[in-house]
């Protein structure tokens, strides 16, 4: 295969991934009254523990003001609750409430359940092989951007 081929099926394919996933979260964060980036949001500390709208904004690669936007519109609606630090009382960190927490559940839960619908009738080594290649394109685009 040309580089020339590689690169177009590789900028093909990386798109085509983002749109379905993208299509995938939109659907399961709208059933609960989320935007996405609400969702990738609460995910994140779900995942990852608390954060500061500093920290937050870095790890989501999104500017902080958008992410303190978002996140007081989501302990507003009783999503998050902001707690001060308890070593240093000016540092406000990001957790999920009780109300936070069960949503992440339940979208983890019907992602889990649209996965095992999906994968019905595949093999192990199947799926091994999809990871496998996923990680060999992440290792790829690693490098690339190492560039």
């Amino acid at each position: 295969m040309e580089v020339t081929d590689f690169k177009n099926n590789l900028w093909d394919y990386t798109r085509k991934i983002g749109e379905n996933t993208n299509m995938i979260i939109t659907s399961l964060c709208e059933h609960h009254g989320l935007t996405v980036l609400q969702g990738r949001i609460l995910v994140e500390i779900k995942q990852h523990g608390s954060h500061t709208i500093g920290s937050l904004a870095s790890r989501l690669n999104i500017a902080g003001t958008n992410i303190s936007t978002m996140c007081k519109k989501l302990a507003t609606k009783g999503f998050l609750q902001r707690v001060r630090d308890e070593k240093d009382e000016r540092v406000v960190k990001l957790v999920l409430s009780e109300k936070g927490n069960k949503v992440v559940e339940e979208i983890n839960q019907e992602l889990i359940e649209k996965i095992s619908v999906s994968i019905k009738g595949e093999t192990k080594d199947s799926l091994f092989d999809i990871i496998s290649g996923l990680k060999k394109m992440n290792d790829l685009l690693e490098k690339i951007n190492r560039l």
